[in-house]
């Protein structure tokens, strides 16, 4: 299977503003960025394609303008920043995110969900998607999933995702067989501008 993971357009949100599960819109053109998506996509993908999408709306359009046949998963949603959820971060205690660093796959100074929390609930997610016989599976999602995601699959330290860089309309692409899986392309967004 080809396990082909999209990180949604850039929110209509200010600078610096700490956002997870806040479900926001996404600003006017978003639509052309997705286009070169697709393209891609339409390119790249041979056989049968299945969609899935978070169904937080920034995720959720751009799953819809890639596929109208996508389907939300609940596990897929951004992580939970709770007490954080649309603070800038320059507002928010620096005590509390060093507390955070000093064990990201564990801690949660605010109150929502850790690192092995969200990877908890995509190894839930990804036993129901690695044996059902998909020939190419795209996932439109979040930064925070498409780094837990990558490090789950590939065995890398949970607590050094957050040095993986994942633009906006980036893709992040693995080939799975069976248990052996390759990354083949990590959050590019050749299109970008």
């Amino acid at each position: 299977m080809k396990l082909v993971l999209i990180r949604h357009p850039k929110p209509d949100v200010a600078v610096g503003t700490c956002y997870g599960r806040t479900d926001l819109d996404l600003p006017d053109g978003w639509s052309t960025q997705a286009g070169h998506v697709k393209s891609w996509l339409n390119k790249n993908l041979k056989g049968d394609v299945y969609f899935q999408h978070s169904p937080l709306k920034r995720a959720a359009l751009l799953g819809q303008h890639l596929n109208t046949a996508s389907t939300a998963e609940d596990e897929l949603v951004e992580l939970d920043f709770a007490d954080w959820e649309g603070k800038l971060w320059k507002m928010i205690p620096q005590q509390e995110i060093q507390k955070w660093g000093e064990n990201l796959e564990f801690n949660t100074p605010f109150n929502g969900e850790s690192l092995m929390d969200v990877r908890s609930r995509l190894d839930t997610w990804w036993q129901r998607q690695k044996n059902c016989g998909l020939e190419n599976l795209v996932v439109v999602t979040h930064s925070g999933v498409i780094k837990v995601l990558v490090s789950m699959l590939c065995n890398w330290p949970l607590n050094q995702a957050y040095t993986i860089d994942v633009g906006f309309c980036s893709v992040t692409e693995l080939s799975v067989n069976g248990d052996y899986i390759t990354l083949k392309r990590l959050g590019a967004g050749d299109w970008v501008v």
